[in-house]
C-alpha cells in the first residue's frame, strides 16, 4: 500500500520548465538554489509548518513561484497509523494561491510516497 505525507524527503530534485524567465533546477541541499535578483530575491516564505523548508523563488512578469520541500524522514499510514521510512517515490504538489504584491503565487512542494509495512 502506498501513502504520502508532508513529513518526508531525503533529497530534492525539482525540474520545472515553463514559459517564464527562469528555469529552476536543484539537485543537492548543500548547494544554494538559484534565485532571481528581482523584487522578491530576499523574500522568505514562512507557511507556519516546521517540516516545510524553502529552496528557492522564481519570479517572472506577474508571477511568483516558491519551491518548498518537506523535511521529514517518513510518514504515518492514513489507514493503520504505522510510521514508515520505506520510500517509494517523490512527486510535486502545485498549489496556486492569492496574489502577493500583484504577482500570482504558486507553491511547488516536493513530497514523498511511502510503503506501509503492515499491508
Amino acid at each position: 500500500m502506498l501513502f504520502s505525507n508532508f513529513k518526508d524527503t531525503t533529497s530534492l530534485r525539482v525540474t520545472m520548465q515553463q514559459a517564464i524567465s527562469t528555469t529552476y533546477k536543484y539537485t543537492s541541499k548543500k548547494e544554494n538554489p538559484p534565485t532571481n535578483r528581482g523584487l522578491f530575491h530576499d523574500f522568505r516564505f514562512s507557511p507556519g509548518y516546521d517540516n516545510l523548508q524553502q529552496d528557492g523563488i522564481s519570479e517572472a512578469v506577474g508571477s511568483l513561484t516558491v519551491f518548498l520541500h518537506t523535511a521529514g524522514k517518513g510518514a504515518s499510514c492514513p489507514y493503520c497509523g504505522h510510521f514508515s521510512h520505506r520510500l517509494h517515490s517523490y512527486y510535486s504538489r502545485h498549489i496556486q494561491d492569492l496574489e502577493v504584491y500583484g504577482h500570482t503565487l504558486e507553491l511547488v512542494i516536493k513530497v514523498g510516497k511511502y510503503y506501509c509495512e503492515n499491508v
